[in-house]
This record gives C-alpha cells, structure tokens and sequence, in this order.
C-alpha cells in the first residue's frame, strides 16, 4: 500500500486543475466516537461519514534501512492552542488512526488508499501541531542465554568453542 503526501496531492490537484484528490483522517477517541477530518477545501461526506475541514499536512510513510517499522507524521494547524487543548482533553496516546486518500470526483465510497496507524508521540508550538503515527510493538524476540560449559553439560568435548559458534 502506497500513502502519497499532502505535498504530492497538492501538485496532483494543480495538473488537474481542481481539488479532486483528499486525505481523511479518521480518529478514533474512543470505543464509541471517532472523528473525522479532511485535507478538502470544503466539508466532505463520503462513505456515509461527515468530514471537517482541518488544515493539515499529512508525510509519506517514513520506513529506515534499520526494518524498524514505518512511521508518519501528521502537521496540523493550531490557532490559538484549540489541537493542544483537543489532545490534553482526550488523551490521544495510542489511538488509532486511519489515513485515507481518495479522488472525490470519482468515487464516493469504497475504493481508496489507506493506513492505519496510533499515535505514538505529539510536539505542539505556538501555531502548530505535529503527530507522530506508527505501530505500538516491536518484533524484536529476546530469551535466555544459554550458556555451555563442561561442568553442567560434560558430553560436550573439550576446545568446542573451537569449533562451533556459539551466541
């Protein structure tokens, strides 16, 4: 699955001569409410969910060499600290979000692009409100050492470190 950003849909938008292409947000906040917003100019229903308008910038998925698992951020306006108030209010730790690109002249449900992601961590400046979404697990598997010596395993001969190679 292939997310485009907010950059790459604004050019889009331009060489087709209209704002036909849009990210939805939707926010989950908790069991029973969700959010939606949008990148569209205008208040947007699709696939039966009212979006709001909110001025956003939403990256590419960001994955490093490392195989660390991909990361997003999300830039959202924040006039007069109302996203630092929104977020302290509901506490937006670990809630899932899901990232949508659809093309608004064409479809009005069903087909479209999507990620869904939580939010890992917030940063918030005077204007300005940046998410980092991502997967809340890591795949890395940690046990016991096993450790050999000749005193609790006397089968193994002597000099095997040698010979074999042992972690």
């Amino acid at each position: 699955m292939r997310q485009l950003s907010s950059a790459f849909v604004t050019e889009k938008n331009r060489a087709e001569g209209g704002r036909a292409w849009a990210h939805l947000v939707e926010l989950s906040l908790n069991a029973n409410t969700t959010a939606y917003m949008t990148t569209h100019p205008e208040t947007l229903t699709w696939n039966g969910n009212t979006y709001i308008v909110v001025p956003m910038r939403i990256s590419a998925e960001e994955q490093n060499a490392d195989g660390s698992l991909p990361r997003m951020q999300i830039d959202v306006a924040n006039p007069q600290g109302s996203v630092f108030k929104f977020a302290r209010d509901n506490n937006l730790v670990l809630r899932d979000v899901t990232v949508r690109l659809i093309n608004t002249s064409l479809t009005t449900s069903g087909n479209d692009t999507r990620v869904k992601m939580q939010i890992l961590g917030s940063a918030f400046a005077d204007e300005s409100a940046s998410f980092t979404l991502g997967f809340n697990f890591n795949f890395d598997a940690e046990g016991p050492l096993r450790i050999y010596n000749r005193r609790d395993h006397p089968m193994i001969p002597i000099n095997f470190r040698n010979y074999a190679i042992l972690s």
